[in-house]
């Protein structure tokens, strides 16, 4: 007779379970229990690639319906039972987490196994819309990039609608009248980590659920123009106190915005030209690779989503509790290998895009203001009426902090992700 506290990770968009093996890895090596208990870590791999396209709630159930086949598939040997339950999720993955849970509150599974850990690292949880709308560049960037990534693209900027809320799925798995808020809050500890440094898929703010951007974090790209006045002990230089200050400010040699508009027009207008070159260079080749494999793309993921829905029901997911309060006015095979260049293709466009978008630097030595519309201020506050552990990293050795924070996969440049990682086993995981 054995109990056994399941840990599920879950792996972010165009990912895979190998995302996840460093920290799989060192919780295997480095977390021991001694109560006779077993911990059991499960990555999730129902998922993968472009499966991800198929939207946060689709691929949310898909991950609930792992997650009750590992518990059955431990419990089938007499006397074995999960007792506990923690869950990881990276980047998009944090989100899937957040619905996959809501699916499990609602059918009764944490009756019986206690939820003990939520964290995700690097997770989009307000979305991936740019706040900074007053920008002719920024509005063009949330109105094309949604395009490229499917259903899970107009739920990532709260472009869809659930059921009969008409409110986008994120802002109402925020609503605490959702199973997926009351999932979530029964979770005896939650954290998360953020990026302050370079991570176009997922800024400071949406990462750390925040109204704020101290660090400038949509723009700047120095780790040179952030103060940070404190450290976590132990995990200095990497793991910001978020107790304590840490702001941007501009460099005392930087030139003033008139003497370097400029430079800086140029430097905005040589990435336009580079995003439009790299459209023009892939045609016909990338065009049509894109737009072929988007096609079959799209007609296997509807075709994946008629199945789907044929025997899976949400929309009882989306209703208010009954006699509860509403918060809803506070509302406002052989395209493998092709599927995987034009992914990458994809990817790099879209950073290109925010990249060429985000010239302008700001100058303010003052808590950057972000314009956060209803849906992402609602997303924020009631988010944070949870006790949420908040933990400000900073990767300076990469720019690609995104996958630098997990270790995603073996570069030098990323040790100081491997800080991150021990972190968070060393002081955030608990298993009880």
């Amino acid at each position: 007779m054995v109990d056994y506290h399941l840990v599920v990770l879950v792996h972010g968009i165009w990912g895979n379970s190998s995302h996840l093996a460093y920290v799989e890895k060192q919780m295997k090596e480095q977390i021991k229990t001694n109560d006779g208990s077993k911990l059991l870590l499960h990555k999730t791999g129902s998922h993968s690639g472009y499966l991800t396209y198929d939207g946060i709630d689709v691929n949310g159930k898909r991950i609930s319906d792992e997650i009750i086949e590992q518990t059955s598939k431990i419990e089938s040997t007499i006397g074995n039972k999960v007792t506990k339950f923690s869950i990881i999720g990276y980047s998009l993955g944090g989100l899937i987490s957040r619905y996959a849970i809501g699916i499990l509150h609602s059918q009764g599974y944490f009756d019986k196994v206690e939820p003990i850990n939520f964290n995700t690292f690097c997770t989009p949880h307000v979305g991936v819309s740019n706040p900074q709308t007053h920008n002719l560049s920024v509005r063009v960037y949330n109105s094309v990039a949604p395009h490229f990534l499917a259903l899970t693209g107009y739920q990532f900027f709260l472009r869809d609608k659930v059921g009969q809320l008409n409110k986008p799925l994120l802002v109402w798995m925020a609503d605490p009248n959702s199973p997926f808020y009351k999932s979530l809050k029964n979770f005896k500890y939650k954290s998360l980590y953020a990026n302050v440094l370079n991570d176009k898929r997922c800024s400071w703010f949406t990462a750390s659920i925040s109204r704020d951007d101290p660090i400038n974090s949509m723009y700047n790209k120095s780790a040179k123009n952030i103060i940070i006045e404190d450290y976590i002990k132990g995990y200095e230089s990497t793991i910001i106190n978020i107790q304590k200050p840490f702001y941007f400010e501009r460099s005392k040699h930087s030139v003033t915005y008139n003497d370097g508009s400029k430079i800086r027009f140029l430097w905005k207008t040589l990435n336009w030209i580079k995003i439009i070159s790299t459209i023009i260079l892939y045609t016909p080749v990338w065009a049509i690779s894109f737009i072929v494999s988007s096609i079959y793309q799209r007609i296997k993921m509807n075709n994946r989503l008629k199945e789907f829905f044929k025997t899976n029901d949400l929309l009882h997911l989306y209703k208010p509790s009954t006699g509860s309060e509403s918060d809803s006015d506070e509302a406002g095979g052989i395209f493998s290998e092709l599927s995987e260049k034009v992914q990458d293709e994809q990817e790099d466009i879209v950073e290109d895009m925010y990249s060429a978008m985000n010239y302008k630097e700001s100058y303010s030595k003052h808590i950057i203001p972000i314009k956060l519309d209803s849906h992402q201020k609602f997303i924020v506050d009631k988010l944070n009426t949870l006790n949420w552990k908040k933990f400000p990293i900073i990767l300076r050795n990469t720019v690609s902090t995104h996958a630098g924070a997990i270790v995603r996969h073996n570069d030098p440049h990323f040790d100081e992700g491997k800080v991150v990682v021990a972190h968070f086993i060393n002081e955030i995981f608990r298993l009880e």
